[in-house]
C-alpha cells in the first residue's frame, strides 16, 4: 500500500510493527528480547554496508562543513530544547534531570531512519548525504560523551569521558591495523569461494561490533568502522550485493 501511494517503505514497516506489536497493536508479537535482537542485527548490517560504500577521500573533502556542523549541532539543539522547557515553566531539580535528558534525545537523530532514506533515494554519495552521514557520526561521538558523563552530572569528572574516547580511538586503530596487515591475506585465500568471502566479511563485522560493545561503545558504530576499514578491498561490491538482501530482511523486521 505504501509503495502504491509513493510513500517511503520504512513508513510501512513502522506502521506494520505498531499493528502487530506488543505495545499498541494486536499483540501478535510479544517477545521483546527477540524484537531487540533482530532490530539490532538489522541496524548493524545496515551500517556495515554503509561503511563498505563510504569513500573516505570524499568524506574528508567535505571536512570543514562536517566538523563545524557536527560539533555544534547537538549542543545547540540541546540548548534550544531546554530553553523551550524553560519558557513553558518546566524545571529540573532535586538532583534529577529528566528535561535535560529529553532535550538530548530530541537533539540526536535516528541513524537507521536517516541512513535508510538517504540510501533508498541514492543520495548517500552526494555532498549533502556525506555531510549528513558525517553529522550522524558526530552525534554518535556526542552520545558516547553524554553516556560517559551522565552518571556523574552532579560531580563531573574527565576520567570516564577520557576513557570512553580512548576506547573509541583504540578500536579504530586496531580495526584499521588488522584490515591493513591481516585481512588482505585472509580474503585472498578465500577469494575463489564467494560464500566464504561473505561469511568472512560478516565475521569481521560482528567481531568489530562485539569489540565496540565490550568497550562500552555501540555495536552499530563498530559495524560502521568494520565496513569502512575494508571498503577499499576489491571484493566490497560483491559483499554489498550479498549482504543487502540479509540487511533488508532484518531492517524490515
Amino acid at each position: 500500500i505504501s509503495n502504491k501511494l509513493k510513500q517511503p517503505l520504512i513508513l510501512a514497516y513502522l506502521v506494520a510493527g505498531v499493528v502487530i506489536g506488543p505495545e499498541m497493536g494486536l499483540h501478535l508479537v510479544e517477545d521483546r528480547e527477540s524484537i531487540n535482537v533482530v532490530s539490532e542485527i538489522g541496524l548493524i548490517l545496515l551500517l556495515f554496508i554503509i561503511g563498505l560504500e563510504i569513500d573516505l577521500k570524499k568524506l574528508f573533502a567535505a571536512g570543514r562543513a562536517v566538523v563545524i556542523t557536527g560539533v555544534l549541532q547537538v549542543p545547540l539543539c540541546v540548548l534550544l530544547g531546554y530553553a523551550a522547557f524553560y519558557l513553558l515553566g518546566l524545571r529540573d531539580g532535586g538532583g534529577k534531570f529528566p528535561l535535560l535528558y529529553i532535550a538530548i534525545c530530541m537533539a540526536i537523530s535516528s541513524t537507521l531512519v536517516v541512513v535508510k532514506l538517504l540510501y533508498d533515494k541514492l543520495e548517500l554519495d552526494t555532498l549533502p548525504g556525506r555531510i549528513t552521514l558525517g553529522v550522524l557520526v558526530f552525534q554518535d561521538i556526542w552520545a558516547i560523551v553524554i553516556l560517559a558523563i551522565q552518571p556523574n552530572l552532579m560531580n563531573l569528572s574527565v576520567g570516564p569521558l577520557a576513557g570512553a574516547l580512548g576506547k573509541g580511538l583504540l578500536l579504530v586503530a586496531v580495526s584499521f591495523g588488522v584490515s591493513k596487515y591481516v585481512l588482505p591475506a585472509l580474503f585472498r585465500s578465500v577469494a575463489t569461494a564467494p560464500e566464504i568471502v561473505l561469511v568472512a566479511s560478516l565475521a569481521w563485522c560482528f567481531a568489530v561490533g562485539s569489540g565496540a560493545g565490550a568497550a562500552g561503545l555501540s555495536r552499530e558504530m563498530g559495524a560502521l568502522i568494520a565496513g569502512i576499514s575494508i571498503s577499499t578491498f576489491p571484493y566490497n561490491i560483491d559483499i554489498v550485493a550479498k549482504v543487502a538482501s540479509i540487511r533488508d530482511f532484518f531492517v524490515t523486521l
